[in-house]
Order: C-alpha cells, then sequence, then structure tokens
C-alpha cells in the first residue's frame, strides 16, 4: 500500500460520474459528530507504558512518511503522543523526574515561510500537549546519557526491524550510546505496546465504527455508477471522493477494485479495465477515520443479479464467514476462527480456491499491531474474510466484515452493510435509482 493518490481534477471528474447520487452532506459523517481521540487518552497510555517498563529509558523516533495531506507518524509514535510532527522523538523514563519527554526540531525561520510556522517552545504548549517537558531534539543525547548513569536499561518499544529494512533510528541511537556508555543493555520491550494496541478502548471503537460508517457510504455511492463500460479506476474515484466529502482525509489503504478475471487477483492494483455485463465486482476498501481503520470487502454483481453459478459460490462464501462470525468469543484464536471458515469451504469443495487466511487484527493499522498467539480477549477487533477465487471462470468472491470481541461473544461492527445475496442485489438496485 501506499499508492500516490489521485489530484483534485480527478475528484471532480468523480463527483462527475456520480451526479445526484453523491449529495450526501457532510453534516452527515463530518467531524463534529464524534469526539477525536484526546490528549488524556495519549498520556494515559504512555503512564501504562512506563508502569510496564519499571526502570530503564525507552526513546521513540517519528517514522512516519510524508504524503498528500502532510506528514503522518507512524501508528506507534502516534499512538503515544497524538502528534505527527516529523522528526519528532519521545523519551520514556520512569525513575526520572521529567518521565515522558516530548522533543521537537529545531524551528527554521526561513524553511517555515515555506512549510507553515511551527510553535515556540513554551509552558501552553506543554499543558496542550500534556508532556511533563517539551524541548528541542538537540538535548536528546545528553538527557539519555544522563539516565543511562542511574539506570543503564534501553528498552526498544517499537518492533525491530527485519533483516530486509533498515535499522530504525532509535535502535540506531541505542547503538551509538551503549558504544560510548559501558554497560548499557538494550531490551526488547515492543510487545508491551502490541499488547496494549491489541486491546481498543470506548474511543478507539468509536473511531473504528466510524470509519465503517463512511466506507458503508462510499461504497454504496460506489455502486450507483456501476455499469458496463465504467472503469475500476473511476470506481476507484468515486469512493476517495465520497471518503473526503464525509470528512475521511485518509483511504485506510489503497482499494482493491477489480472486475471479472481481476476479482480472483487477491491484491488487484492496475484498475485500468472496463466493467463488463455480467462480471462480479470485488472491492475491499475502508476508509480512515481519526487514524483508526474500517475494512471492509463486498462482492457485487454488475448487471444487479448474481447469475446461478456465482450465486452458489457466494452462498458458499457467506456460510463460511457466518460460521466463522458465529465462533467468535473470548478464549479462542484468530487460528480457530480460520480453520472453522475453511472447513464449511473444504467442505464444499473449494478448499485450494481459499488462498488467504480468514483475520487479521484491525486499528491504527489496516493489519495491526497484534500477537497472533494469543487467545482473543474483549476489546479486540478482527476481520473476518474467506473467499473463493476462480480464475477459469473469472469468479472472485470475498465478503470482509470487522468484529469487536466482547467478554460474551462478538458484535458484528459492520453489521449494517449487506451480506446476503438477495440483500445485495437489494442494494444494488437502490442505490442505482
Amino acid at each position: 500500500m501506499g499508492r500516490s493518490r489521485w489530484s483534485a481534477v480527478a475528484l471532480v471528474f468523480c463527483l462527475l460520474i456520480i451526479g445526484d447520487k453523491g449529495g450526501v452532506a457532510i453534516a452527515e459523517t463530518g467531524s463534529a459528530d464524534l469526539p477525536r481521540i484526546g490528549v488524556d487518552t495519549f498520556k494515559a497510555r504512555r503512564q501504562a507504558l512506563l508502569d510496564s517498563m519499571g526502570e530503564g529509558t525507552a526513546v521513540l523516533y517519528s517514522l512516519g512518511r510524508h504524503g498528500e495531506t502532510g506528514y503522518r507518524a507512524d501508528a506507534d509514535f502516534w499512538y503515544l503522543t497524538g502528534s505527527d510532527e516529523p522528526g519528532a522523538v519521545l523519551i520514556l523514563s520512569p525513575n526520572e523526574y521529567d518521565k515522558e519527554i516530548f522533543l521537537s526540531r529545531p524551528r527554521d525561520i526561513e524553511a517555515e515561510r515555506w512549510t507553515g510556522m511551527r510553535p515556540s517552545l513554551s509552558e501552553s504548549l506543554r499543558v496542550a500537549m500534556g508532556f511533563d517537558r517539551v524541548a528541542r531534539t538537540g538535548s536528546l543525547g545528553g538527557t539519555v546519557m544522563g539516565y543511562m548513569k542511574h539506570e543503564p536499561v534501553l528498552h526498544l518499544i517499537s518492533s525491530p526491524a527485519s533483516p530486509e529494512e533498515e535499522v530504525s533510528s532509535d535502535l540506531e541511537f541505542y547503538h551509538k550510546v551503549t558504544a560510548r556508555v559501558p554497560g548499557v543493555s538494550i531490551k526488547n520491550s515492543s510487545r508491551w505496546l502490541e499488547s496494549m494496541r491489541m486491546i481498543k478502548s470506548e474511543e478507539e471503537i468509536a473511531a473504528i465504527e466510524k470509519a465503517i460508517a463512511i466506507t458503508h457510504q462510499g461504497i454504496t455511492e460506489l455502486i450507483g455508477a456501476v455499469k458496463p463500460g465504467v472503469t475500476e479506476f473511476q470506481l476507484d474515484g468515486v469512493l476517495e471522493a465520497s471518503f473526503k466529502r464525509q470528512g475521511a482525509q485518509h483511504m485506510a489503504f489503497d482499494a482493491i477494485v477489480g472486475a471479472g478475471e481481476q476479482s480472483t487477483i487477491l491484491h488487484y492494483e492496475r484498475r485500468d479495465q472496463p466493467l463488463k455485463s455480467g462480471q462480479l465486482l470485488l472491492l475491499d476498501v475502508g476508509a480512515e477515520w481519526d487514524r483508526y481503520a474500517a475494512d471492509i470487502s463486498r462482492t457485487i454483481p454488475v448487471d444487479g443479479q448474481f447469475s446461478p453459478e456465482q450465486a452458489r459460490i457466494y452462498d458458499i462464501v457467506l456460510a463460511a464467514q457466518n460460521a466463522a462470525i458465529d465462533a467468535i468469543r473470548p478464549g479462542i484464536t484468530v487460528r480457530d476462527v480460520h480453520e472453522i471458515a475453511r472447513d464449511v469451504i473444504r467442505k464444499a469443495g473449494y478448499v485450494d480456491d481459499f488462498i488467504h487466511s480468514t483475520s487479521h487484527h484491525l486499528g491504527l493499522d489496516v493489519h495491526d499491531a497484534a500477537d497472533y498467539g494469543k487467545p482473543l480477549a474483549p476489546g479486540m477487533v478482527i476481520t473476518v474474510e474467506p473467499g473463493i477465487y476462480l480464475p477459469e471462470t473469472e469468479i472472485g468472491v470475498r465478503i470482509e466484515d470487522d468484529v469487536l470481541v466482547t467478554k460474551d461473544g462478538h458484535r458484528l461492527l459492520s453489521s449494517f452493510i449487506p451480506r446476503e445475496r438477495a440483500a445485495v442485489e437489494a442494494w444494488v438496485a437502490a442505490s442505482r435509482r
């Protein structure tokens, strides 16, 4: 994921495609009707991590990327700070007076004339951000070296880089510290933050539900533009325009919009084919709200009605999904969920055509931080997405929904999005009026 998005010209073009079906008022799903994640939440997350650390020091760099709406910090850094400032650094040290310090790059007044003014360090800024201290990144080395005199332990909070990735900035910094200060040890403590992120708070669940609602509306508008001759990329543009009009600044991932044979390609990216009568259109899409992702898949008949063979495959996938969702409760594993769905498809004779896992955790990242060996617990949000892919008949069917694990079982967060075959056909008919 991470493909560059369309220009404003393309969005205008998409609005022309959907016509009067696109008149959804921003007020319906805009930013005014749901509280954003607040500074107290970020502070509570940092305190929980400090409690886990017990001793030593942790340093986290903002390891994000620049996009069309500016810089976006990586999920771990944002989860603890709520900040998207490029070049920022977070220091956590439970045994020091200033337990949490936010470091910002030095100001460059000339550069700010091009990129926008940045705030000066002040007491009001410290209070607004919720940190014990705010300072400039130039103080990073001296601060950490001072801490090492008392507790010579460095906690690696973000996951270490895999062999094919570059060494992360925090680990690179740790290596410099250990080279200069004898006796300093590095502890891989990334599981702490991973465990925290797996359990979603009420605020986080509300943000995911908001993202799902925006996604539902976007799919509805996309369906309204489906007809033979329309290209996949035009439909992708309709979807993005809808998301933005509803107040979602970002798509949670690059949408999969594939018809016919393309519906059988798992990570289809080209989106350059025109739709044809008789095809199925597979959509794997999600909006993002306050950094939290939705992830929904639906399979739509281009003509509005499933053929007998398409209907038969669709019903098998739906039965597999229903069986898997019904089984979700605390104590079972993601692997258990997969095996339940797989067993339904196996009994139908299509197990070799189900070529991916059924579930993944969902949150700040579409494939969210998680220990997949842990049993499901209340507050976890996972997807359920079985599929069957038959290139020889150009039938690809995937149905994906987002499910919250509760203390008594589960709650289907996307329950209002049609899934039953007759309901999908009715949805298509209603969207085209």
